[in-house]
């Protein structure tokens, strides 16, 4: 019999699909798929009506899809959850990565891309006339093409120009600490230094100027070793190459192609030392270590007792610091405290400046002002940056003019756009479901501190009362709405647009830079919002012990309001209690509850912690993930030690969630639990894949393992996933030698 005659009636055929199901549900039988979620989508869009918008259901639909049924969820539990989604979501072109987080970011930009694209009106925010003034200029390639080369070529001018790409250049027009402080109150660039006031991790209450390296624009180990990376290092050789070309011909200066190419193979050989003195990331995870105070004095005795006599690349200390903290208006006394955060780095490169040429110095340090400011001026520069980017991240073609004046502009104005973003996308009543949510995460997070048999009852103690005085910043800042407020946070920026999209984001810019520098004098406000609403990511901060979730992470497949519970604390759930352990991972554990460095282990329980910490060092180094490249245990044990005790504390949480309910939960899935709905969803909130380009540089420079590893290393160390799926004491997804910590 035909379940369902064309001339039914809507209501007849939502009443009959239990009848009607039998056929679909032995086809989700076989897959291990839906059932009601997969029958009730088929048979409404089968007969031209709308599929159910009923949350839960379209997120079990959307966590099927994604799944590979064939694979065994104890073999490999990646394949499983994800199989599906990397099978029908490819790499896009212009991209060197897809993932969860990047659909979220697409959707995002689409979002903001409808708001910059509407007509300004009086009663608008002057914030957010400005940011769609600013879109439309970057929007402007005609505008942009006049322009050429002149905005940027002229902000070369004033510390001399760029050596390799004019005729005549005198060494006495050039001073690298001037430069490198006009870099960076300008377009807030460091170069070979950064500079920057950050809350004193000795007393939280206050703020210092912090002295530390500078980030390499490679991977580390490509450019100590040049030779033995042929591929990358003559991209990057060519790209220095044709930017300066390019530059030499809008000045129509007569330097020849040999003079740049010579010039370059200087730069390099200098960028190659300055890598070689860096200290590598893994290296850099002792809060004491880096942290050493000294007064300005004492540090310009420290580097004058290291630098030659007459040196023309000596560092004036108090000239540099008030070079960059004067555009904020505050003078820099002698007596100033300091933290240099690497002390050897500074040692070694005042060596280095000592045998550098100023030529030399002068040409890196425009290279990177060119490389970071190319992008914003003609498509001749646009195109190299492109050709570059083919052979380090993997992409074949570039990012959309539109997609790139939105990532811009919301970088430099996002609480402007977070502003109608927030009014026109997020529902604010999913603000007190997270708030709900992170309450039962401490709650879980306490539990399993107090069944923690490496600890003395002290530190638990101590730590308890940690997770108690994290703050949670949720969604946006209250104010955000307030036109006045808004109006305020951004006091004193430009009126109007520039006309030029290169001098709107110079201007504007400066202007937060000087706001941030500003803060130096500023007393501590640990719930001030550091972070936009419109990004996807969370934060954890150790200096204010705080924990952020922005509006635009707060939707699927993270969380979604009404959603069941199993899905939401499988994935957001997880997040959150991702922040929450951060501050007790390898270097969320060297600060107390305000965010001062502090001791308040005792020595046994340290003992223990470093014994389990280094329990995840050798189990993620173990890892193979590109061409017999191992994962980087070190560099991302914080992460892993975070991404391990986010998913039990989470599971522990939903367990709470249910047994406060009254009930056990039902699932949309036939052959799932809900135990492993969560297992399931925290899996697929992390479903993704990168180029193998991309995949080699974040190896070695991101905190993070790669999405496969987030998911397999993390779940074959949780007993609770074991039993929820059964899997046997031999196979791949439970780990025999378990780490954990949390």
């Amino acid at each position: 019999m035909d379940c369902f005659p064309l001339k039914l009636r809507a209501l007849v055929v939502v009443q009959t699909l239990d009848r009607c199901a039998y056929p679909y549900q032995k086809m989700a039988d076989k897959f291990e798929f839906l059932y009601f979620a997969v029958v009730f989508s088929i048979l409404r869009l089968s007969h031209g009506l709308p599929v159910s918008s009923d949350v839960d259901t379209t997120a079990a639909i959307e966590l099927a899809e994604a799944m590979d049924a064939t694979a065994d969820p104890c073999q490999d539990f990646f394949q499983y959850a994800c199989g599906g989604w990397i099978k029908k979501n490819s790499i896009p072109t212009s991209k060197s990565g897809w993932s969860q987080f990047d659909i979220l970011n697409q959707k995002l930009t689409q979002d903001l891309t409808d708001i910059l694209k509407e007509k300004n009106s009086l009663a608008d925010p002057l914030p957010v006339r400005l940011a769609r003034q600013m879109y439309s200029d970057c929007m402007d390639n005609d505008t942009t093409e006049s322009l050429g080369l002149t905005p940027l070529t002229n902000y070369l001018d004033g510390f001399g120009g760029w050596p390799m790409t004019l005729d005549h250049w005198k060494d006495s027009s050039f001073n690298w600490t001037k430069t490198t402080a006009s870099a960076l109150t300008t377009f807030n660039l460091p170069i070979i230094i950064s500079i920057f006031n950050e809350l004193d991790t000795d007393n939280t209450n206050a703020s210092l100027i912090y002295i530390d390296q500078d980030s390499l624009y490679l991977p580390r180990s490509v450019l100590v070793n040049m030779t033995g990376n042929p591929t990358i290092s003559t991209a990057y050789k060519k790209i220095i190459v044709q930017s300066a070309k390019a530059i030499r011909d809008w000045q129509r200066s007569n330097v020849t192609d040999v003079e740049i190419e010579s010039q370059v193979d200087a730069v390099l050989k200098f960028e190659s030392q300055l890598a070689t003195i860096t200290v590598s990331d893994g290296d850099r995870r002792n809060s004491s270590r880096m942290y050493n105070p000294m007064t300005l004095m004492e540090l310009q005795n420290w580097t004058d007792s290291l630098s030659i006599n007459n040196s023309p690349n000596k560092i004036n200390w108090l000239d540099y610091l008030n070079a960059i903290y004067s555009s904020a208006d505050i003078a820099i006394p002698k007596t100033e405290r300091l933290v240099i955060v690497e002390l050897d780095y500074l040692k070694q490169l005042v060596q280095l400046l000592n045998k550098t040429p100023p030529r030399v110095l002068a040409n890196y340090i425009h290279w990177r002002i060119v490389d970071a400011l190319a992008m914003f001026t003609n498509q001749r520069m646009a195109d190299l940056q492109f050709e570059f980017a083919k052979v380090s991240e993997g992409i074949s073609k570039p990012i959309s003019r539109s997609h790139q004046c939105v990532n811009v502009v919301n970088e430099l104005m996002g609480m402007a756009l977070g502003s109608v973003y927030v009014q026109r996308v997020f529902d604010d009543q999913s603000v007190e479901e997270i708030k709900e949510m992170i309450v039962i995460l401490k709650k879980s997070f306490k539990s399993l501190l107090s069944e923690a048999s490496w600890m003395d009852s002290t530190t638990k103690t101590i730590a308890k009362e940690k997770v108690d005085a994290m703050i949670e910043l949720v969604a946006y800042p209250t104010w955000l709405k307030n036109k006045t407020a808004l109006e305020n946070y951004y006091d004193g920026i430009i009126t109007t647009s520039t006309g030029s999209n290169f001098y709107n984001i110079q201007q504007v810019h400066s202007f937060l830079n000087r706001n941030n520098l500003a803060n130096l004098r500023e007393k501590t406000d640990r719930t001030e919002w550091n972070e936009k609403p419109t990004i996807v990511n969370a934060f954890y901060s150790g200096t204010t012990n705080s924990i952020t979730f922005p509006a635009a992470i707060l939707q699927p497949p993270f969380f979604g309001k009404g959603r069941s519970a199993a899905i939401n604390y499988g994935a957001m759930g997880s997040m959150i209690g991702h922040e929450i352990t951060h501050g007790f991972d390898d270097e969320g554990r060297q600060s107390d509850k305000y965010g001062n460095t502090a001791q308040w282990w005792s020595q046994k329980t340290l003992e223990l912690y470093q014994e389990r910490a280094t329990c995840f060092i050798n189990e993620y180094s173990n890892f193979t993930v590109l061409n017999g490249s191992k994962l980087n245990g070190v560099n991302t044990q914080g992460e892993n030690i975070a991404d391990n005790g986010g998913v039990r504390e989470a599971f522990r949480a939903y367990r709470y969630y249910v047994a406060a309910n009254g009930r056990a939960e039902t699932t949309k899935f036939e052959n799932l639990t809900p135990e492993q709905v969560f297992f399931l969803a925290y899996a697929n909130s992390l479903c993704g894949t990168n180029t193998p380009q991309m995949l080699r540089t974040l190896i070695e420079k991101d905190p993070h393992s790669p999405y496969r590893y987030r998911v397999i290393g993390t779940l074959s160390n949780n007993e609770d996933f074991v039993r929820a799926f059964e899997c046997g004491p031999d196979t791949p997804m439970n780990r025999l030698n378990k780490c954990v910590l949390w």
